[in-house]
């Protein structure tokens, strides 16, 4: 029975976040190194806790719900994440640090990241004292599918 080797790589998606947990004072626990070992190792994504859990459970492991829901907190506080409020109940967690938006197909529950270059945005000028810190912009969609017939 072979096993495949893996050579270690510090740059990878998964070794960038357990390095920032440690900068950040968290400590990266088993059940956090599973949950960013899913998270990032998979590439550019957007996540449920709830589908975060279905594969938790997939792989064997024993995280609980409520491990999943503060984990993916702390993780969004420090910059791993970003959630995007789908709905008062629903979040969903985007793992691609890139600037982007996102289209959100509402009746397939689908999110597909549009790159930032194409949405003209015309912002308007800032107060001084403010900072201009962040656009998140969702734009909702619904199939034509359920268009009624004549």
């Amino acid at each position: 029975m072979s096993q495949k080797i893996y050579t270690y790589n510090p740059l990878n998606n998964y070794n960038l976040a357990i390095k920032k947990l440690s900068a950040n004072n968290i400590r990266p626990t088993k059940q956090r190194r599973i949950l960013a070992k899913i998270l990032f190792d998979k590439g550019d994504r957007h996540i449920s806790a709830e589908e975060l859990y279905i594969e938790v459970k997939k792989e064997n492991r024993k995280i609980s719900l409520a491990t999943i829901y503060n984990t993916l907190k702390q993780f969004t506080q420090i910059g791993l994440l970003k959630e995007l409020l789908i709905d008062q109940n629903k979040s969903i967690y985007c793992t691609n640090h890139d600037e982007h938006y996102h289209l959100y197909i509402e009746d397939e529950g689908k999110i597909i990241d549009i790159p930032k270059n194409n949405i003209d945005l015309n912002i308007p000028e800032i107060p001084a004292c403010l900072n201009f810190h962040n656009v998140d912009i969702i734009v909702r969609v619904r199939t034509q599918k359920n268009k009624l017939k004549n």
